[in-house]
Protein backbone atom coordinates (compact mmCIF):
# COMPACT_ATOMS: atom_id res chain seq x y z
CA UNK A 1 0.00 0.00 0.00
CA UNK A 2 2.78 2.36 -0.81
CA UNK A 3 1.27 3.64 -3.29
CA UNK A 4 2.62 7.24 -4.57
CA UNK A 5 -0.51 9.48 -4.67
CA UNK A 6 -0.07 12.00 -7.35
CA UNK A 7 1.29 15.30 -6.76
CA UNK A 8 -1.26 18.35 -6.93
CA UNK A 9 -0.36 21.52 -8.15
CA UNK A 10 0.76 23.66 -4.89
CA UNK A 11 -1.41 26.73 -6.45
CA UNK A 12 -4.44 24.27 -6.43
CA UNK A 13 -5.08 23.59 -3.37
CA UNK A 14 -9.08 23.44 -4.02
CA UNK A 15 -10.86 19.73 -4.77
CA UNK A 16 -13.71 21.22 -6.49
CA UNK A 17 -13.85 20.05 -10.14
CA UNK A 18 -12.82 22.42 -12.92
CA UNK A 19 -12.97 22.85 -16.54
CA UNK A 20 -9.76 21.17 -18.04
CA UNK A 21 -8.56 24.38 -20.45
CA UNK A 22 -9.73 27.19 -18.56
CA UNK A 23 -7.97 29.16 -15.83
CA UNK A 24 -8.93 28.64 -12.38
CA UNK A 25 -9.88 32.15 -11.03
CA UNK A 26 -8.03 33.35 -7.60
CA UNK A 27 -10.72 34.49 -4.93
CA UNK A 28 -10.04 34.97 -1.80
CA UNK A 29 -13.36 34.08 0.11
CA UNK A 30 -11.92 34.63 3.84
CA UNK A 31 -13.56 37.14 6.11
CA UNK A 32 -11.33 40.49 6.14
CA UNK A 33 -9.90 41.13 9.18
CA UNK A 34 -11.44 44.46 10.69
CA UNK A 35 -10.45 45.86 13.70
CA UNK A 36 -12.09 48.19 15.77
CA UNK A 37 -10.58 50.77 18.11
CA UNK A 38 -11.07 49.38 21.87
CA UNK A 39 -11.52 52.33 23.34
CA UNK A 40 -13.86 55.04 22.53
CA UNK A 41 -12.76 58.91 22.09
CA UNK A 42 -11.82 60.55 25.32
CA UNK A 43 -14.24 61.95 27.80
CA UNK A 44 -13.36 65.54 27.48
CA UNK A 45 -13.76 65.38 23.28
CA UNK A 46 -17.02 64.07 23.84
CA UNK A 47 -17.53 66.57 26.40
CA UNK A 48 -16.91 69.59 23.67
CA UNK A 49 -19.01 67.44 21.22
CA UNK A 50 -21.88 67.58 23.75
CA UNK A 51 -21.34 71.26 24.64
CA UNK A 52 -20.92 72.60 21.18
CA UNK A 53 -24.18 70.44 20.01
CA UNK A 54 -26.29 72.25 23.09
CA UNK A 55 -24.83 75.63 22.48
CA UNK A 56 -26.17 74.87 18.51
CA UNK A 57 -29.57 73.90 19.76
CA UNK A 58 -29.97 76.48 22.19
CA UNK A 59 -29.34 79.30 19.42
CA UNK A 60 -26.00 80.32 20.05
CA UNK A 61 -25.10 81.00 16.61
CA UNK A 62 -27.95 82.88 16.62
CA UNK A 63 -27.22 84.63 20.06
CA UNK A 64 -24.22 85.28 17.91
CA UNK A 65 -24.85 86.96 14.66
CA UNK A 66 -28.50 88.71 15.21
CA UNK A 67 -26.83 90.32 18.72
CA UNK A 68 -30.51 89.90 20.21
CA UNK A 69 -32.12 91.94 23.36
CA UNK A 70 -31.85 90.26 26.51
CA UNK A 71 -35.58 90.78 27.37
CA UNK A 72 -38.16 92.24 26.11
CA UNK A 73 -40.29 94.59 28.13
CA UNK A 74 -44.19 95.43 27.99
CA UNK A 75 -45.68 98.53 29.44
CA UNK A 76 -45.90 96.92 32.90
CA UNK A 77 -43.74 93.85 32.75
CA UNK A 78 -40.37 92.02 31.51
CA UNK A 79 -41.43 89.22 28.69
CA UNK A 80 -38.53 86.34 28.75
CA UNK A 81 -40.24 84.89 25.50
CA UNK A 82 -40.08 86.89 22.19
CA UNK A 83 -44.21 86.34 20.80
CA UNK A 84 -42.88 85.10 16.94
CA UNK A 85 -40.77 81.69 16.22
CA UNK A 86 -38.39 83.23 14.12
CA UNK A 87 -36.69 85.52 16.62
CA UNK A 88 -35.87 85.08 20.55
CA UNK A 89 -34.09 87.07 23.19
CA UNK A 90 -30.83 86.04 25.03
CA UNK A 91 -32.52 84.86 27.76
CA UNK A 92 -35.08 82.54 25.75
CA UNK A 93 -31.94 80.53 24.13
CA UNK A 94 -30.03 80.40 28.00
CA UNK A 95 -33.80 78.77 29.38
CA UNK A 96 -33.77 76.37 26.25
CA UNK A 97 -30.30 75.57 26.45
CA UNK A 98 -30.93 74.95 30.35
CA UNK A 99 -34.12 72.26 29.40
CA UNK A 100 -31.78 70.79 27.06
CA UNK A 101 -28.81 70.16 29.54
CA UNK A 102 -31.47 69.19 31.77
CA UNK A 103 -33.03 66.43 29.41
CA UNK A 104 -29.81 65.43 28.36
CA UNK A 105 -28.68 64.50 32.15
CA UNK A 106 -32.14 63.12 32.69
CA UNK A 107 -30.90 60.73 29.91
CA UNK A 108 -27.82 60.30 30.56
CA UNK A 109 -28.88 59.27 34.50
CA UNK A 110 -31.57 56.91 33.04
CA UNK A 111 -28.92 55.11 31.21
CA UNK A 112 -26.42 54.84 33.86
CA UNK A 113 -28.59 53.81 36.77
CA UNK A 114 -28.56 50.39 34.25
CA UNK A 115 -25.20 50.07 35.36
CA UNK A 116 -25.83 48.76 39.47
CA UNK A 117 -27.67 45.92 38.67
CA UNK A 118 -26.87 44.58 41.96
CA UNK A 119 -27.73 47.65 44.14
CA UNK A 120 -31.29 47.87 43.32
CA UNK A 121 -31.42 50.94 45.73
CA UNK A 122 -28.95 53.20 43.77
CA UNK A 123 -30.56 51.96 40.39
CA UNK A 124 -33.87 52.73 41.08
CA UNK A 125 -33.37 55.97 42.98
CA UNK A 126 -31.02 57.09 39.21
CA UNK A 127 -33.93 56.24 37.42
CA UNK A 128 -36.93 58.06 38.81
CA UNK A 129 -34.65 61.18 38.75
CA UNK A 130 -33.53 60.67 35.42
CA UNK A 131 -36.81 60.16 34.78
CA UNK A 132 -38.34 63.12 36.52
CA UNK A 133 -35.26 65.55 35.07
CA UNK A 134 -36.71 64.19 31.59
CA UNK A 135 -40.13 64.99 31.93
CA UNK A 136 -39.13 68.15 33.57
CA UNK A 137 -36.90 69.36 30.69
CA UNK A 138 -39.76 68.02 27.91
CA UNK A 139 -42.71 69.73 30.20
CA UNK A 140 -40.63 72.80 30.01
CA UNK A 141 -39.77 73.24 26.33
CA UNK A 142 -43.78 72.64 25.90
CA UNK A 143 -44.36 75.37 27.90
CA UNK A 144 -42.13 77.92 26.54
CA UNK A 145 -43.06 76.66 22.74
CA UNK A 146 -46.57 77.83 24.23
CA UNK A 147 -46.06 81.12 25.39
CA UNK A 148 -44.15 81.49 21.87
CA UNK A 149 -47.27 81.01 19.71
Amino acid sequence: MSKKQPERNKGNLSRLPWIPGLKKPTIDFRVPDIELPYEAPHKYILALILFVTLFILAGGLYNLTEQPLPMGQTETQLVPVFKSSSEQFLVESLIAGLFFGLGGGGLFLIRHSTRFAYDIRSSITLLILGIILTLVAAGGTVVMYDFKT
